[in-house]
């Protein structure tokens, strides 16, 4: 199975622990999507946007131990499964994406993890500091994000960046996978 990591799964260090099976395809971008952050990454749809990140080959052991940490039985993430388009053998790419709506800043310690991972395939980082700019524009925790960063022992959240010469958009919080989403190969 082809899988598109686009937070703490773009780093070849952390995918290592988890899943050290895991074979890295190389950089990709998800069409009509946009990264934001619930105290960790999601992607939400939004048409004539895209994400970058990395495309994955899985074993059946990788997804497990992937659904175990992404918490697909506890309800936190569900699995979405998209065509996949120009990967001879593969025609579907599956991602995660959280069942929470709110908002709230990662921890610094976190985003350290996606700036690394973001470096190992040479991603652009404005997508990180776009969606931490967001996070603390649009702050508003659900239940779930509250839980999450009280469990993880409130850790130091982090910094906002602001984009040279970028000003953020509109912000879009829902979850809104019910629309086709489309891929494709990065070709750079």
């Amino acid at each position: 199975m082809i899988y598109f990591g686009y937070g703490s799964n773009t780093s070849i260090e952390h995918m290592k622990a988890r899943c050290p099976k895991a074979k890295p395809l190389g950089k990709f971008w998800l069409r009509s999507a946009r990264l934001v952050f619930r105290g960790v990454a999601d992607c939400i749809h939004a048409p004539g946007e895209r994400i970058p990140g990395v495309l994955w080959k899985i074993t059946p052991e990788c997804e497990a131990i992937l659904d175990r940490k992404e918490g697909i039985l506890s309800g936190a993430y569900r699995k979405i499964i998209l065509p996949l388009n120009g990967y001879p053998g593969e025609d579907q790419v599956m991602l995660y994406v959280m069942n929470s709506k709110g908002i709230f800043p990662p921890s610094a310690d976190y985003l350290r993890i996606l700036r690394r991972g973001y470096k190992d395939f040479g991603l652009p980082t404005r997508y990180l500091n776009n969606a931490l700019a967001h996070a603390w524009d649009d702050k508003n925790p659900s239940h779930h994000e509250r839980q999450r960063y009280m469990r993880t022992g409130r850790p130091r959240l982090a910094e906002r960046v602001s984009p040279k010469g970028e000003r953020p958009g509109v912000s879009n919080t829902g979850n809104l996978f019910d629309y086709k989403m489309e891929s494709i190969k990065c070709d750079s």
